[in-house]
């Protein structure tokens, strides 16, 4: 399929998520004339290098606040202050060079997330020491997902007390929840960004194939591709970059409050066309009915990504305040074709396997056999 043809096959909405934004409307991406001073907790891991290179790019002075072991030879030239806020009674933040804590931060980003206690000391250590706040939490701080379009208004999950140590563990979604109630207990300068599934160019866990973009690079590789027939078919993810350059706009236009950040929900098929326009790969393009797939053990969510039947508002969730706010996302294109050059880079082989057992671990997704296997009974059915 050539592009003129792609274009012809798309629908308008279609190609809001296609292109990009910020050249449709002549607009580049803000930059502040005045540098400031920014620390970012953490920095090196899955989602810090895309907000520590937008800050950088736009002429601001950053400085690390890490335990220095992730990811260590990045971003070796800037600033470090070598902390870790997992230490109970506050002994990792105590311990800061006095240059450091001495020194007034105008932004302060908070990537991290494990313990609601450790954001909590931290808030309280550099009471009166930054400017603007800026927390990245998830739209698993809600309460219940059985509608579409939940605003940032929605009730949030009900929480037990809150920790009196770094070592009290609960679930990704309570630790987010307390993390938001500590920073609102003690502040009112911050905003906090809800991401959903958020997509980058890094995963979360190198090295792990669970981790890895199943269809960005389903499509780079592709073949007869499986696809999902079902009614109503929609996804919504958060791009990593759109949401860096986000944190960047409130900073810098002194924005503050609380946000869903990620794409407009879209179809399903549109974010195919993406696929497709990224790739330019597939043979053949096989849309088998959900059910049957279902019957034949390609389960939604479990094996196949981004098809969810469960929970309505999954893939619905209200960013109008985000984009009213300035929230401008990439196109989809970008976003997937950024996916898929981190893939390369890491496996450049093309080696990795979704869906088969290693060291006796059955990973997610599902296989190239299962999928020629399924393929071969829907097209036998009588």
């Amino acid at each position: 399929m050539n592009k003129r043809d792609f274009i012809k096959t798309v629908s308008a909405a279609s190609l809001c998520t296609l292109l990009n934004p910020l050249e449709t409307l002549g607009f580049g991406i803000p930059t502040s004339s005045t540098p400031k001073k920014v620390l970012i907790l953490g920095g090196r891991g899955f989602l810090g290098p895309t907000i520590v290179k937008s800050f950088l790019a736009s002429g601001h002075q950053v400085t690390l606040l890490n335990r220095g072991k992730t990811n260590p030879n990045l971003f070796k030239d800037l600033p470090i202050i070598i902390c870790d806020r997992e230490k109970e009674h506050k002994q990792g933040l105590k311990a800061i060079e006095k240059e450091y804590k001495e020194t007034y931060w105008d932004y302060v980003v908070d990537t991290w997330q494990k313990s609601p206690k450790a954001v909590a000391d931290f808030l309280d250590e550099f009471k009166g020491r930054f400017g603007h706040y800026h927390y990245i939490s998830t739209i698993s701080v809600y309460d219940k997902w059985d509608k579409k379009f939940i605003t940032e208004d929605e009730p949030l999950n009900p929480l037990p007390k809150f920790p009196n140590t770094i070592s009290e563990d609960f679930r990704y979604a309570i630790r987010k929840t307390l993390a938001e109630e500590a920073i609102r207990a003690r502040i009112d300068n911050f905003t906090i960004y809800r991401s959903h599934g958020i997509k980058s160019f890094r995963v979360n866990r190198p090295g792990n194939p669970d981790s890895e973009p199943f269809w960005p690079i389903r499509f780079y590789r592709g073949g007869e591709i499986l696809l999902p027939n079902v009614e109503n078919h929609h996804i919504q993810i958060t791009d990593a970059q759109s949401l860096a350059d986000f944190v960047i706009h409130c900073s810098e236009s002194k924005i503050h409050g609380s946000y869903n950040v990620a794409t407009h929900p879209i179809p399903f098929k549109d974010f195919v066309s993406a696929l497709v326009f990224a790739t330019n790969m597939p043979k053949k393009l096989h849309w088998v009915d959900g059910d049957f797939l279902i019957k034949n053990g390609i389960l939604p969510y479990k094996t196949m990504p981004l098809w969810r039947e469960d929970r309505v508002g999954f893939y619905y969730f209200n960013i109008q305040r985000a984009t009213n706010a300035g929230l401008i996302n990439r196109s989809m294109v970008e976003i997937v074709t950024d996916q898929l050059n981190g893939y390369k880079s890491r496996y450049p082989k093309d080696d990795i396997r979704f869906g088969e057992i290693v060291n006796g671990k059955q990973l997610k997704c599902y296989s190239e056999n299962k999928e020629k296997e399924v393929l071969k009974k829907w097209f036998s059915r009588s």
